[in-house]
């Protein structure tokens, strides 16, 4: 759920090593919207239905809670995983103020112990909140249809559009 320049609710689809994460997104009608690929310090994102590829500069100005969390600590989430960028309090408060938002995890009981299973983020400037849910986690699952790149022939957006 997305409540601010991007309102509404995507459901997404990952598949995830400890090093990279590959994420679909989709529309209330099911029809793929977004795809991002996490890797070590690295985002690049793919608008699919209007064909533009972002790199991370510009993808920090389309979607600012990509300040509020690095994406090692987004793989570290989607993996149930507590980040370790925010298990030290005085680093977690630190890293609220210096990027004018906050973040807030949960977590529950699942067959696989205690996993982290949302996060929100709460960007102040922008009057932006993401809530990302993890309702089911697959561990040990291949998803050979998931999306592996973003297209070549992909339209690059520059960071002053």
């Amino acid at each position: 759920m997305s409540k601010g320049n991007f309102n509404g609710r995507l459901s997404f689809t990952f598949t995830s090593s400890k090093k990279s994460t590959y994420i679909e997104f989709r529309d209330l009608i099911g029809r793929k919207t977004l795809f991002l690929i996490l890797s070590e310090n690295i985002i690049n994102a793919w608008d699919i239905r209007n064909n533009r590829r972002y790199d991370q500069e510009s993808l920090i100005i389309a979607f600012p809670f990509f300040e509020l969390i690095k994406p090692n600590d987004l793989i570290n989430f989607l993996w149930g995983e507590m980040p370790k960028t925010f298990t030290d309090s005085d680093k977690n408060l630190n890293n609220n103020i210096i990027n004018n938002g906050q973040i807030q995890f949960s977590s529950h009981q699942t067959e696989n112990g205690i996993l982290i299973n949302s996060v929100s983020f709460n960007v102040e400037q922008n009057k932006e909140t993401i809530d990302l849910f993890v309702e089911n986690r697959e561990f040990d699952a291949q998803y050979p249809h998931l999306i592996r790149e973003i297209p070549g022939s992909v339209v690059q957006v520059k960071e002053n559009q």
